[in-house]
């Protein structure tokens, strides 16, 4: 005989994942100085020197550098022209109530910069090559709007009962918030929570 209490009168659904849309805070720039020369020790020199240009230029622009890690020959000594790079973030603060133009002319002024140091890198003796990439649009603290997140959530579980009584059960918010660039004005956050929505039937 079928129980009398099959399915308890209850759907369970996966948690809705929940995002919202801000404006970024901070452009950064993924920067990489490489040069070829005899040994480790005067790559580190020339690489030295060229991170210490950048910050020299960047200061006008209100940025900061960060060092993220070097890349240089497994080999001590001679290194028998085998490239040695330094990879650097540039981290460029724009101001939330500034215009897209405002912003763009921001932008505008540290590609200039770059561009600058390509040219006196291609001058150096032995030659140091610059690469650099798109700029990638962040919120400072992505953690910040966790809370908004959650709430977000809990409005996103009630819309699935449409009127009906929604529980969350079982839900685990330990993961972080992640951000994703999607413009000069636009950076998506999200929050992926484990956890399921019932929704009582009757």
């Amino acid at each position: 005989m079928m129980s009398k209490h099959y399915g308890d009168h209850r759907a369970q659904t996966a948690t809705p994942a929940v995002s919202l849309r801000e404006r970024p805070e901070q452009a950064l720039f993924h920067i990489s100085f490489s040069v070829e020369i005899e040994t480790v020790s005067a790559a580190l020199g020339v690489l030295k020197r060229a991170a210490l240009r950048l910050d020299e230029l960047a200061a006008p622009t209100q940025s900061t550098v960060v060092v993220e890690r070097f890349d240089l020959p497994h080999e001590p000594g001679k290194q028998d022209t085998a490239p040695s790079s330094l990879h650097l973030t540039l981290t460029v603060p724009l101001a939330r109530q500034a215009s897209t133009w405002e912003r763009a002319a921001q932008l505008a002024q540290v590609d200039d910069m770059l561009r600058a140091l390509v040219q006196e890198g291609r001058k150096y003796k032995p030659r140091l090559d610059v690469h650099r990439a798109l700029p990638v649009f962040l919120v400072a603290d992505p953690e910040a709007y966790r809370p908004t997140l959650v709430k977000r959530l809990h409005e996103r579980a009630r819309s699935l009962g449409d009127g009906r009584v929604v529980l969350l059960k079982e839900l685990r918010f330990d993961r972080p918030v992640e951000q994703r660039s999607l413009g000069l004005d636009q950076v998506e956050l999200s929050l992926n929570v484990e956890g399921l929505a019932e929704v009582q039937l009757a």
